[in-house]
């Protein structure tokens, strides 16, 4: 959902002139069409939907008025905010801030402002029945408020991030909370009685609402003790930030529960959790390594047996399977493919190959520096250059001691590569692992560990401008503190923006053991981070917190998150990739 201006008044679309009109200053009247009421404002109660009515006049050049409410078409121009019966728009509620209402004749269209708010209350299991009252009626006293342990202060979160979760503790003897978020268009409020820690979670469909203004958040969580309910403590507003867009795109992750194997999660579809690619009959091996996605999500190469086993790539949407390995099997431990997956570059034991996506044959090895190995081979979004590790050490590819990050260019048609350019240099205690292209191609983020490639708990997210033109910079905010694990960093596909300036914004998921606010998990979990290009350019941090990705199960232990355009079930009749959000669009419009 995009940020719409605020309507202020009637647009007139389209204009005709009368008989002896003049060009350019002419004021003669024109024919417009009106909608009333303009600028209307409609307020959502805790869910309730608001029916508000609307008339469409058409008045022509010489002001005769004629009602064509009953003709015309409307239209929002956001479907989130409600939906149509004739001239009467049923405001769900689902979506907050101001929106365009808009009608037509066929001929001439009108169009006004909506605004919409949204407020509700609810309880987050049993409690007292007049909560709300006691809340209102209590003092405020200094050393009573909880302590808001997540999210972070000033995280930035797409509206379709799912869940959204408030943790907190509590030191002075609370057992009641109030747990609001709001800003000029939207206030939702939950109550919680519980001994802290405690959490509580707004649905994906309340976190939709609240982020749909792309306008700042202000979180505040309130206690009181039922036994003394006179004085309260609340929290200082914490800032919770929105972007303007959705994020789009799939990610596909290796899990260990419910059954070990690789998951994949569609972000334009929120209400549809992860599933397996493979079912447990249909996984080739107890257990599959590394694998890596194709940018339109239509191939997947996978490592079977673990590290250093069979390697095979299988047609997405069909599960055909197109480098074969049950016979004469070939072997890799990493693989990327260039920009129409017709190509993958492979690496084992430090070489890597070019090879043909359709039966895996190699088409040209790819040298490294003299004395050097090579691993974790990323090639650029558009296709046109190649990164990857060199290192000295003789562990698997998966598990190297020391690395330095190299560039060189690509020519695809040829299946040539451009002379080695060396962009993060290994030195003691900074070795770099795992680079990985922005979507625009001008970033590259690696993990940087002092110890090695694999797992390292001293791992942390850094950024390097790709042509070298900037140093490193380590993502301190994301990063948060030392020994989390902060690994395997990947950009999601697409850019955002964030703001009323429309601050260019990419997000970037990574593998880490951090904690989870007061809720356990079952060790490394994949949270995402924004990363903002020109404040790097400005010399700023150019990170935010980072947040927890709420599909997961927190029994899990998550790894290796890597993203492509769409998830991919299936072929359309005319051959073209069909993907899970274009089966849901379709399914919802019968």
């Amino acid at each position: 959902m995009m940020r719409i201006p605020r309507a202020a008044g009637l647009v007139l679309a389209l204009a005709a002139c009368g008989p002896g009109s003049r060009s350019g200053d002419d004021q003669s009247p024109t024919t417009h069409l009106e909608i009333d009421p303009p600028d209307a404002s409609v307020t959502v109660m805790d869910g309730v939907a608001v029916v508000q009515a609307y008339t469409a006049t058409l008045v022509d050049a010489h002001g005769h008025r004629t009602d064509v409410t009953q003709t015309a078409t409307f239209s929002l121009a956001d479907l989130d905010f409600g939906a149509w019966s004739g001239p009467s728009l049923t405001v769900t509620g689902a979506a907050a801030g101001p929106t365009m209402v808009m009608a037509s004749d066929g001929q001439v269209t009108g169009s006004t402002g909506l605004t919409v708010y949204v407020q509700g209350e609810r309880d987050d299991g049993t409690v007292p029945p007049d909560a709300g009252a006691l809340f209102a009626g209590a003092t405020e006293t200094v050393g009573h408020a909880p302590n808001i342990v997540y999210p972070a202060a000033g995280i930035t979160v797409p509206p379709n991030l799912g869940e959204f979760d408030v943790h907190w503790t509590d030191s002075a003897g609370n057992d009641l909370f109030q747990i609001e978020l709001k800003n000029q268009y939207v206030d939702l409020t939950i109550y919680k009685q519980t001994a802290a820690p405690a959490y509580t979670t707004y649905t994906p469909a309340e976190w939709f609402a609240l982020a749909s203004p792309a306008e700042p958040l202000s979180l505040t969580v309130a206690g009181l003790a039922t036994a003394d309910p006179a004085i309260k403590g609340t929290t200082a507003p914490q800032d919770v930030e929105t972007t303007n867009e959705q994020v789009a795109g799939g990610c596909y992750y290796w899990t260990t529960e419910p059954t070990q194997g690789v998951y994949r999660y569609d972000m334009s579809t929120p209400s549809i959790p992860p599933s397996p690619y493979f079912t447990a009959s249909q996984q080739p091996t107890s257990c599959i390594g590394c694998h890596g996605l194709s940018h339109d999500g239509t191939k997947m190469a996978l490592t079977l047996d673990q590290g250093n086993g069979r390697g095979t790539i299988y047609d997405v949407g069909s599960q055909t399977v197109l480098v074969p390995f049950a016979t004469n099997p070939q072997y890799w431990n990493f693989a990327t493919f260039n920009a129409d997956a017709t190509k993958v570059v492979t690496v084992f034991q430090g070489q890597m190959s070019l090879r043909a996506t359709m039966g895996g044959a190699i088409l040209a090895s790819i040298p490294s520096d003299p004395g050097y190995l090579a691993t974790h081979p990323e090639l650029s979004p558009d296709g046109t250059m190649l990164a990857n590790v060199e290192t000295t050490s003789d562990y698997y590819d998966f598990q190297v001691s020391d690395g330095t990050i190299v560039t060189r260019s690509y020519d695809d048609a040829t299946g040539t590569f451009g002379p080695i350019k060396q962009l993060v240099a290994n030195a003691a205690g900074a070795s770099n692992y795992y680079p990985s292209w922005s979507p625009d191609g001008q970033w590259i983020l690696f993990t940087r560990t002092s110890g090695n490639s694999y797992n390292d708990a001293s791992a942390q997210v850094w950024v390097v401008k790709a042509d070298g033109s900037m140093p490193p910079i380590q993502l301190v905010n994301a990063d948060l503190g030392p020994n989390l694990t902060d690994s395997w960093a990947r950009w999601t596909p697409f850019m955002q923006t964030f703001g009323a300036q429309d601050e260019t914004l990419y997000y970037f998921t990574f593998s880490t053991t951090r904690p989870f606010g007061v809720r356990a998990t079952g060790g490394t979990q994949i949270w995402m981070a924004p990363f903002f290009p020109d404040r790097a350019a400005a010399g700023m941090d150019p990170s935010g917190p980072a947040f927890h990705m709420p599909f997961q199960l927190l029994t899990s232990s998550n790894h290796i998150a890597q993203w492509t355009d769409a998830v991919v079930i299936g072929r359309n009749t005319d051959g073209s990739p069909r993907t899970q959000a274009q089966a849901v669009r379709e399914a919802s419009a019968r």
